[in-house]
């Protein structure tokens, strides 16, 4: 038996944020639940992002917590899917020359912009069908409607909302390796 296995099949781990920023007791990053992430060389969406305030609604109460108590998360952290099948639009898509196996590329998410007095929004990861931009992401499998709003941003890093019910292509994420190391260190031995 092997002593030094860590995760039996590490396909869902707490990872750092590369747009974290300095501070460990604040997330810089604009990554939410659901995004799409490139960290060094994987890739994948994030299930739970740490230091982001967590907003449910129970039938119409709407539940908004500065930390979800079900996890350890620190902020800059995030739980990361790196496998599995994901509805998310695609920049690029069209469902009507565009099939399953249609590859899709991810263009990182970009820091906020010192101005003035404070600091303007960085802008969140973006998938692209057919182009690698910044690394290979996945591929379509599918497609579906929407079953809720989706906040993203349009090519100019505008932001843009998908409508509840709008069809959109179903991502799996596949593990391409480039040979990118992330720049950015861990810092703490563990994230959660």
């Amino acid at each position: 038996m092997a002593t030094n296995e860590i995760f039996k099949f590490g396909q869902w781990l707490s990872l750092p944020l590369p747009l974290r920023g300095d501070d460990p007791k604040v997330n810089e990053d604009p990554t939410r639940n659901g995004d799409p992430v490139l960290i060094g060389d994987l890739t994948g969406f994030a299930q739970e992002v740490g230091g982001v305030p967590v907003t449910y609604a129970i039938g119409s109460t709407t539940v908004t917590q500065t930390r979800n108590p079900a996890n350890s998360l620190e902020p800059g952290w995030a739980s990361v899917a790196l496998t599995g099948s994901f509805a998310y639009p695609v920049e690029g898509w069209d469902p009507m020359t565009m099939g399953s196996g249609t590859p899709v590329g991810i263009k990182a998410a970009q820091p906020g912009v010192p101005s003035g007095g404070g600091t303007t929004p960085g802008v969140k990861a973006k998938l692209i069908a057919n182009a690698a931009e910044d690394h290979w992401f996945g591929v379509i499998v599918g497609q579906t409607k929407m079953p809720y709003p989706v906040d993203t941003t349009d090519v100019n890093g505008d932001p843009l909302v998908v409508p509840e019910g709008a069809y959109v292509p179903i991502v799996k994420v596949v593990q391409v390796i480039e040979g990118r190391a992330n720049p950015v260190p861990d810092k703490f031995p563990a994230g959660s």
